[in-house]
């Protein structure tokens, strides 16, 4: 009877303060033992109410990337965010590629850097997924190496992707320490493969290079999620297809943008274990998600399949996960 009367009273809560209900989950269930059902649940929670908001309280992202041969990244990472329910989302991209992604869409906001100071860009949003499109070229490295300090100035929640990971690769300190809340990582196995050669040996895993609140998603036919607070980690291969399709990553980055923003918020543990804890969920969420649209896409288009198709089902398959 006592835990029925519990089990009420969390049910209530949920329906009076989403921080109350996070708290008493996360005292509730086994943290120190992390699950699949465990990571499901802290997601639900930490998706934020419709009702009673202003426009950008679920969210303000920055997406840095884009460049001249590449316009599908940054608009693919963009357009998922929005997708998944972040209010605003902005591309800040080169001056040749900025017309070309304002023609994907009107949904986005599309600023070209060198019209402003980056600094003023970034201020203000609550995450920033740095890479998609991003290019090689010393112009993207540069960009990429002043969002970093600036992010890292500004306590900025970040996530790395595609030639944002490249430039990390190039200068692996440029992460070193990287404070709270945090930045994560989300390479293939041949980014991962880079990222462990350029590295200085030592005894400790690769990806603890950089100290505590740098952590890593790992995506391939099974993605992992490593970290230096190892009780959160986590592998999952349920979903997903043969079908690679070029933009898949840039969706999983989008997506984990607007779901880490959620995580932080929703304070799914009120102590210093917190941030750690948001990582692994808002991780585990977008790979879960990303892994499942590209199951449904595959199912309806087969070898066809494209990154497109996969938007197509966003909506779907957040509310076959999440709600």
């Amino acid at each position: 009877m006592i835990k029925v009367k519990y089990f009420l009273l969390i049910l209530t809560l949920r329906f009076i303060e989403i921080q109350s209900l996070v708290l008493q989950e996360c005292l509730d269930v086994d943290i120190n033992n992390i699950n699949k059902n465990i990571l499901l649940t802290l997601t639900k929670a930490s998706v934020p109410e419709l009702e009673g908001k202003r426009k950008g309280e679920a969210g303000k992202i920055a997406i840095i990337g884009g460049s001249i041969e590449y316009t599908g990244a940054p608009y693919f990472a963009a357009i998922s965010a929005l997708k998944v329910g972040a209010d605003l989302v902005f591309v800040i991209t080169t001056d040749d590629a900025a017309p070309v992604i304002k023609s994907y869409s009107p949904d986005l906001i599309v600023i070209p850097y060198s019209s402003k100071n980056i600094s003023s860009l970034l201020y203000g949003k609550d995450v920033v997924v740095l890479g998609p499109g991003l290019g090689r070229a010393p112009e993207g490295l540069n960009l990429a190496y002043d969002v970093i300090n600036i992010c890292n100035k500004l306590r900025k929640p970040l996530v790395i992707d595609a030639d944002g990971l490249y430039a990390v690769y190039k200068n692996v300190s440029v992460l070193k320490n990287y404070p709270s809340p945090g930045a994560i990582l989300t390479p293939n196995n041949a980014e991962v493969k880079r990222l462990k050669e350029a590295i200085p040996a030592g005894d400790n895993e690769w990806y603890n290079f950089w100290g505590e609140y740098v952590t890593i998603l790992e995506k391939g036919e099974t993605d992992k999620y490593h970290s230096n607070l190892r009780k959160f980690d986590w592998v999952i291969n349920e979903g997903g297809s043969g079908r690679r399709a070029g933009g898949q990553g840039d969706i999983l980055a989008g997506s984990l943008g607007a779901f880490l923003n959620w995580a932080l918020k929703a304070n799914l543990c009120e102590n210093d274990q917190s941030v750690s804890l948001a990582q692994s969920v808002a991780s585990f969420a977008a790979a879960k998600f990303t892994r499942s649209c590209n199951y449904k896409a595959f199912e309806l288009y087969g070898r066809s399949m494209l990154a497109s198709d996969m938007l197509n089902v966003i909506h779907s398959t957040f509310d076959n996960l999440y709600t």
